[in-house]
């Protein structure tokens, strides 16, 4: 039994078959690519890739340095989003090839010259199921580092193979060193790329030393004994780490256990000159990293933790902001993160329940539980009959397989309730399973060959078609060509605002569009800009916001640079508090001494602390600007964000026109001095549980705002997209509310009506919009008097068109027989309800009593004919 791939294949062939896969991948990503910027990461990404700027920890820096060498090079003739964009497309397209290549390469570990063939539609089969599966799809059309990480995942794990094929007692060691300096070059994409190293090193030794070893099972005792003791060495420097509060000591110790273990075993095997040259890739592959120091030194105008010394730059590729983590403390149950956290996000790859569902018209649970049951059962044959042809390819192909599945559920850690789903952690796995299910087609196909060749080739059409089934079940869900929500999403945000306003932002969905939006040059956005109205700036003010302004256009392309964007969740932090002062305009009068100490020193105006008793902020106005007074609640926990934002408004309020996004829950005890604006609330001085400015409001939701792709059936909108749009739903909302107090009741059904446009559960409010045109209908009818006789049949219709909605909207209400009733009698309209009572009785709704219905209709015809 070969320990390692066979040179079987055809190598021009091969090599054709993996550039036709390539150019299929990466035809069909262009075709689906996004156009602008999606939600989450994106905007952040294609920002600091154009600006060269500096993300949320830990930063990617080869990514971004990419981003911006290629953004650079198109200068102004490419949109630099669609570059950006593309990156993703092109990296994953090459990790799909890979796939291929991959899959033909364990293949090779058993399959005969004569048989390649079948390698070659093995790895087809697994190339398209993982380049058109759920979350690998979604990351090769976006902006997002995961397209590059799976290109350098497969391409390590090819040339760990290469390295197996070629290697005799550790010969070829060049390749050694290049999969290490790849890790590392990749770990400056997503540091999750050394996941796949442990299996890597055992690959690496697992031939040499079951050959080395006569008795195997001395081999596996001593591979156990090893992991024993690392896992005591990480316990004991766990326990160390923490007294001494270095929290990462347990790793590195860790890692240098097993650097010192492969050293003692190697060291004749492998020269110190390789050793050396190792020490010295890692070292350059690192080196991407420098940027982060030098970049964020300039201060650029996204400069997340500011890692520009070596203590913040230590915390910030250490990603100490989120926490500390340990393998032995659970953020939840193992069996609730391996099933809500890898099970659940396995069940979305291949075949889209919904859209299978939908094309055939077959129950959603069915079409389920087929699916899942054909994914199961195709990778478990793949590794069964893997398993038999080949135990080492097979136990090559676990162990990747359990380090991107079970280690990395194990590593992860994840909460019982994330901020948003995290299936893109387990994409490798998913890939890697591909490889299996393609191995299960062939080994049905090569079962029912031997059966017959009819069932043979009848088991082929199968392999070959259900890959198709994956990729039209996925393609209408990744097409993003044409959608433009998330940019309409940041630039109405902007678009809504004063010239020079604050806005006060929660987090990744309100606050990267936005600084996207102000940015990068988008030819889809477009600017408008409120004139300011009840300020009074003082010189002072106007000239920090002049300089934050010539820092901006000497470095932004986008719209609404003039505003001036502060996020929450960063607020707690004195160095993005210092970025707002120093970049962005921002007046925060307080020493530098308390910004620096906010979170370590209880003297610190900033440090957080509860409230011993009901507190009043007072917050002074200006000659033209009254101010206001706020109660803070005693108990209430004030954070740094909240003594943030009250200093920020202490300083700004009234000098520049401050506000808070309505995606906002947390806003500091000011919440009962906000006006609503439509997708924004502004700071005002008067008092008031629920105040809006109606003509500002209804000009942004009529003229201002774009509503691009929203309305496009075409375009794909999942869940998150869902639940931010129901934003716009409440500003139409409130308008509707508006008018309706007005007894301007077509303007409130009008905005009521729109309202639901953006709202997926629309039922809740049929009820209110029913009411609305029950008032409606009334409101004609009592004017009917006043009507001349020639026009009041035309009105009479006119009020029950409105009844007949009313019905429509609230058929389920049992009183409406009786108003129906009523009215005719009122009205002497008896005709037209007893046509609605007939329409409402022909629904047959459940609660209402047919027999009394027609009991209403036969006293309405009686009295008709009097």
């Amino acid at each position: 039994m070969n320990y390692k791939p066979q040179d079987v294949v055809n190598k021009q062939l091969n090599k054709f078959i993996a550039v036709a896969v390539f150019t299929i991948a990466l035809a069909v990503y262009v075709l689906t690519l996004a156009r602008s910027l999606s939600f989450w990461d994106c905007g952040e990404y294609i920002t600091c890739s154009s600006i060269l700027g500096v993300p949320h920890p830990p930063g990617n820096p080869f990514y971004i340095l990419l981003g911006r060498f290629f953004t650079a090079l198109a200068g102004n003739h490419f949109s630099h989003t669609m570059i950006v964009n593309f990156m993703s497309a092109f990296f994953s397209a090459l990790a799909v090839m890979f796939t291929y290549l991959i899959t033909v390469k364990f293949i090779t570990m058993w399959i005969k010259k004569e048989e390649t063939h079948f390698a070659y539609l093995t790895g087809f089969i697994a190339a398209m199921y993982i380049a058109f599966s759920f979350t690998f799809w979604s990351n090769a059309i976006e902006a997002e580092v995961y397209g590059g990480l799976a290109f350098f995942l497969n391409l390590i794990i090819y040339l760990t193979l290469v390295y197996v094929e070629e290697s005799k007692e550790f010969s070829h060691q060049n390749y050694l060193v290049l999969i290490i300096y790849l890790f590392f070059l990749g770990f400056g994409v997503h540091q999750t790329v050394l996941q796949l190293a442990p299996a890597v090193l055992f690959i690496v030794i697992y031939p040499n030393i079951c050959q080395a070893y006569k008795n195997k099972e001395k081999f596996w005792s001593w591979l156990g004994i090893y992991l024993a003791g690392l896992i005591i060495l990480y316990v004991t420097f766990n326990q160390i780490g923490q007294a001494i509060s270095v929290p990462d000591l347990s790793k590195i110790a860790f890692a240098l256990g097993i650097i010192g273990i492969l050293y003692y075993y190697f060291r004749d095997q492998v020269k110190g000159r390789t050793w050396l040259i190792a020490v010295f890739l890692t070292i350059v592959a690192f080196s991407t990293h420098i940027f982060l120091l030098v970049r964020s030194a300039h201060r650029p105008f996204i400069n997340e933790g500011y890692p520009h010394n070596w203590e913040l730059f230590k915390n910030y590729v250490l990603r100490t902001q989120y926490g500390t983590t340990s393998f032995f403390t659970r953020n939840a149950g193992v069996w609730h993160q391996i099933n809500h956290s890898f099970l659940r996000y396995f069940g979305w790859q291949f075949f889209h329940a919904d859209s299978i569902s939908a094309l055939f018209n077959i129950p959603i649970k069915v079409t389920e539980a087929v699916v899942h049951a054909i994914v199961f059962v195709l990778g478990l044959n793949g590794m069964v009959y893997h398993y038999k042809k080949n135990k080492h390819s097979f136990a090559y192909l676990l162990a990747f397989f359990l380090m991107a599945s079970l280690a990395m559920v194990f590593v992860m850690n994840q909460k019982v309730q994330e901020v948003r789903d995290r299936d893109y952690f387990f994409v490798t796995a998913y890939n890697l399973w591909a490889i299996w299910m393609a191995i299960g087609c062939l080994g049905f196909i090569k079962d029912g060959w031997k059966i017959s060749k009819v069932l043979g080739y009848v088991l082929l059409m199968i392999a070959l078609l259900l890959p198709v089934l994956n990729y039209t079940s996925q393609y209408w869900i990744h097409d993003r060509h044409k959608e433009l929500v998330a940019l309409g999403y940041g630039q109405n945000i902007l678009n809504s605002l004063e010239e020079n306003a604050i806005i006060f932002t929660n987090g990744d969905n309100d606050t990267f569009p936005v600084w996207y939006a102000q940015a990068v040059s988008d030819p889809y956005a477009h600017e408008f800009i409120w004139e300011a109205t009840d300020i009074d700036p003082t010189p002072h003010t106007r000239e920090i916001i002049e300089s934050a302004m010539q820092f901006k256009d000497s470095t932004l392309a986008g719209i609404r640079r003039d505003v001036s964007v502060a996020n929450l969740s960063l607020l707690n932090t004195p160095w993005y508090i210092k970025q707002l002062r120093d970049k962005e305009g921002i007046e925060f009068n307080m020493p530098e001494w308390h910004i620096d100490n906010c979170q370590i020193d209880q003297a610190s105006a900033l440090y957080p602390r509860r409230l011993p008793q009901d507190t009043r902020v007072k917050i002074k106005g200006t000659e033209n600007v009254p101010g206001f007074d706020i109660v803070i609640k005693s108990g209430e926990v004030l954070y740094v964000k909240d003594l943030a934002v009250i200093q920020i408004i202490k300083d700004n309020y009234g000098k520049r026109p401050i506000y808070f996004a309505v995606t906002v829950s947390e806003t500091t005890g000011f919440g009962n001095n906000l006006r609503n604006e439509g997708m924004v609330d502004r700071l005002v001085p008067t008092r008031g549980g629920d105040q809006f400015d109606i003509s500002r409001l209804t000009a942004n939701i009529d003229s201002v705002y774009s509503y691009a792709s929203i309305f496009d059936d075409t375009v794909y909108k999942d869940d998150n997209m869902l639940r931010l749009l129901n934003n716009y739903g409440a500003a139409f909302m409130r308008a509707s509310t508006y008018f309706r107090m007005e007894k301007d009741l077509d303007s409130a059904i009008y905005y009521m009506q729109e309202s639901l446009k953006f709202i997926q559960d629309k039922q809740r409010f049929y009820r209110t919009l029913a009411s609305l045109y029950s008032e409606s209908g009334l409101s004609i009818l009592d004017s009917i008097d006043q009507i001349p006789e020639e026009e009041k049949q035309k009105y009479i219709d006119e009020a029950y068109s409105r009844f007949e909605n009313m019905i429509y909207y609230n058929r389920y209400n049992k009183d409406i027989p009786s108003v129906l009733y009523s009215i005719a009698l009122d009205y002497h309209t008896y005709q037209q309800s007893i046509d609605l009572l007939t329409k409402l009785a022909s629904y047959a709704p459940e609660g209402h009593d047919i027999e009394e219905i027609n009991k209403l209709i036969d006293n309405l015809e009686t009295m008709k004919n009097r």
